[in-house]
């Protein structure tokens, strides 16, 4: 007979208790409910074990057989696979046979009626037996590969039963075991779980028990960890709320591919936590769910892909896990942030569809939109509004908004959009503090929430934030400029000159010794040296400036192009003699894309303000204007100074502040929690 199903297996199903010590928790189970558990395991496709003892060596031999369907105390089943019953089934009596549902294992004591090539049938007690073996019940795995790491040894296998407290793996002999290369029982191991080529847990577990098989070796591994840290631990965390009614969670188990269903808890825009039965938990610290459905409400969900990060007993009879989101699309991020902001302040929207005339109303009446803002902007007036009408009518991945909305009015306003490779832009912040003097305040707080909680995720592509403001304002220096000035190095200020070219006004002559091409690797590592060195901020980072993110503009160019906008970006070397003097970038955007067209215009960036005249930069603007379309060109020049030297006629300064949100996030947010706990003191007194 085949002895793959060895005696260890039943010794590993009951415990390694005596006999009698495990007698005393058996428990009856009438026939009646055996057929139907026996039916159960027909219908699943499942096997049951058939014990055999050798009559002369008093060896017990396990084989798997699958049952048929029953209807009363007849009870059939035929092989799992074929075996040489004809010349074995005189040395061998049959004994009992067991199966289990994975949390009790059942000893059936049935009268053998007839065996054969093809299977047995049995006459099935009164009563079957019942052994309670585990605590949490184990489920069957397929197709799920295993790497086993022990004092540099790897060991490969497979996924055989799982659960949260212990699972069992098998590990085949594909090396010869030696000395050299044993598994120490008293040692614990590094796993991997491995399905479809990628890994769905990592962690330590200890070694419950080891058996040797006829086809390699058989562990029991208890996960060592009931809490992990995916994330770098941060002061400001999430706020966690529980909706009502309460979303649901729907994916399909990783490891035993049963779709599973739990109501959420509480839910925030970093994760979740759930509630299961604690001998039917399913829910491991470490384990990645790639595909997992949150149920809002019927009809609407959304996709992520989560890990969970820890498991903890409530009562004994329940259990907390704890998820944190992996990656989710930046359209399911809108969808999940509007819901929670919401929920915490109905006046709070999240990319809603405004009525346009309604928002121009609104930066008109706020004076966002003021007289010599408009006087620059009016000729294309129609161009802006089309801008505006693809932003806040179509969803895209380029860009949120977030709205302060009460009755249909708009009273407060801010967005972002994403220009560069990991950099987004905060833009457009405006409120009417007449008629609702906390309105800037929520906007402010929403975007930083929405920072704060998804800015992880590789689909935000969120690695620095920026914003242009202009220091005489108050509230945007406060905000950006005092996080700047508080902070150690991943917040950052840099001032640009700002102002406005004719394509028409400068056409001198460059000189012969004067050259312009586009940058090198060589040109941009000069540029970054010199910035690091003298000014130290974050601004060629954000703008990605830099020799390692040159080839990065495509991407994002398409994905503009995708929906409706344009962009492209250029960068040019402007050399006297050989040596670098500036680098000039040019912007190509759609025009009210930012009102100040900051996105649409040349950025440039001195390295040697005395050995640049005016007129040589004046020129080269004008040779590169051709790539823009608009006649009354933005110009931004870095450093400052160079336009006070060469009495440049600036119209105004612009701040550009960034922020390193992975490094100086917890900064920031201190600092405008500051903001926003004396402005609600201020509103009581």
């Amino acid at each position: 007979m085949d002895e793959r199903y060895s005696n260890t297996q039943l010794k590993l199903l009951t415990g390694s208790h005596s006999e009698q010590q495990v007698s005393k928790e058996w428990k009856e189970l009438r026939r009646g409910r055996l057929i139907n558990s026996l039916n159960r395991i027909n219908f699943q496709d499942g096997d049951i074990v058939l014990n055999f003892r050798h009559l002369k060596y008093d060896t017990l031999v396990s084989i798997p057989a699958k049952p048929q369907p029953c209807l009363d105390h007849y009870f059939e089943c035929t092989w799992s696979e074929p075996i040489d019953i004809d010349n074995k089934v005189n040395h061998y009596k049959f004994e009992n046979f067991y199966f289990t549902d994975g949390l009790k294992q059942f000893l059936v004591e049935a009268e053998l009626v007839s065996i054969n090539r093809n299977g047995v049938t049995f006459c099935l007690p009164e009563n079957a037996v019942v052994v309670n073996s585990r605590k949490v019940r184990r489920h069957k795995c397929t197709d799920v590969s295993l790497q086993l790491f022990q004092n540099g040894l790897i060991f490969e296998g497979e996924l055989a039963t799982f659960s949260p407290a212990s699972f069992s793996v098998n590990i085949p002999d594909k090396i010869s075991f030696n000395n050299q290369q044993e598994i120490k029982r008293e040692e614990p191991v590094e796993i991997l779980l491995i399905k479809d080529k990628n890994i769905l847990f990592a962690g330590k577990c200890e070694i419950f028990r080891l058996t040797d098989t006829t086809e390699g070796k058989t562990l029991i591994l208890n996960p060592l960890n009931t809490r992990i840290q995916r994330f770098k631990s941060k002061e400001f965390r999430s706020i966690r709320q529980k909706l009502n009614p309460s979303p649901n969670i729907i994916f399909y188990h990783p490891f035993i591919g049963k779709r599973i269903n739990l109501k959420i808890r509480n839910i925030s825009g970093s994760g979740f936590s759930v509630e299961e039965t604690f001998e039917n938990s399913l829910l491991l610290p470490g384990m990645i769910i790639p595909e997992l459905h949150i149920e809002l409400v019927t009809g609407l969900e959304l996709k992520c892909k989560c890990q969970g990060i820890y498991r903890t007993s409530l009562d004994g009879d329940t259990v907390k896990c704890g998820f944190a989101f992996i990656d989710m699309s930046l359209k399911d991020q809108i969808t999940l942030t509007s819901f929670l902001h919401q929920a915490s302040n109905k006046n709070a929207h999240v990319c809603t569809k405004v009525n346009i005339d309604e928002l121009w109303n609104f930066f008109f009446e706020s004076g966002f939109v003021y007289p010599k803002k408009y006087f620059y902007i009016h000729s294309n007036r129609n161009k802006f509004d089309e801008v505006y009408t693809k932003l806040y009518e179509h969803e895209s991945d380029i860009a949120i908004n977030f709205i302060y909305q009460d009755k249909g009015r708009i009273y407060g306003h801010m967005s972002m959009f994403r220009f560069y490779d990991k950099t987004w832009i905060i833009n457009h912040h405006a409120a009417d503090s007449s008629k609702r003097s906390r309105a800037g305040l929520v906007v402010l707080e929403q975007i930083g929430r929405y920072i704060n909680e998804f800015h992880r995720l590789p689909s935000t592509k969120m690695k620095y934030v920026g914003c242009y403001f202009r220091p005489e304002n108050k509230f945007p220096n406060l905000v950006f400029g005092g996080a700047a000035r508080n902070s150690s190095a991943g917040c950052t200020v840099d001032q640009f000159a700002y102002m406005h070219l004719s394509k028409k006004q400068f056409n001198y002559d460059i000189p012969e010794n004067w050259t312009l091409f586009p940058t090198s690797n060589d040109d941009l590592a000069e540029l970054k040296n010199q910035y690091e060195t003298k000014y130290g901020g974050l601004s060629l980072k954000a703008l990605d400036i830099e020799p390692s993110r040159i080839n990065h503009d495509k991407k994002i160019n398409d994905e503009f192009l995708f929906y409706g906008f344009k962009r492209e970006r250029l960068l040019f070397a402007l050399k006297d003699q050989g040596n670098l003097v500036a680098v000039i970038m040019l912007s190509v955007s759609e025009l009210g894309l930012n009102m100040s067209d900051l996105t649409n215009c040349f950025h440039v960036f001195v390295l040697d303000p005395d050995r640049l005249p005016s007129k040589i930069l004046y020129s080269t603007l004008t040779r590169l204007s051709s790539h823009y379309e608009h006649d009354n060109l933005s110009v931004l020049i870095f450093p400052k100074e160079y336009a006070e030297i060469h009495t440049v006629p600036i119209d105004k300064t612009y701040n550009f502040w960034v922020l390193d949100v992975e490094k100086s996030s917890d900064e920031y947010f201190t600092h405008v929690e500051k903001i926003l706990c004396r402005s609600k003191r201020e509103r009581v007194i």
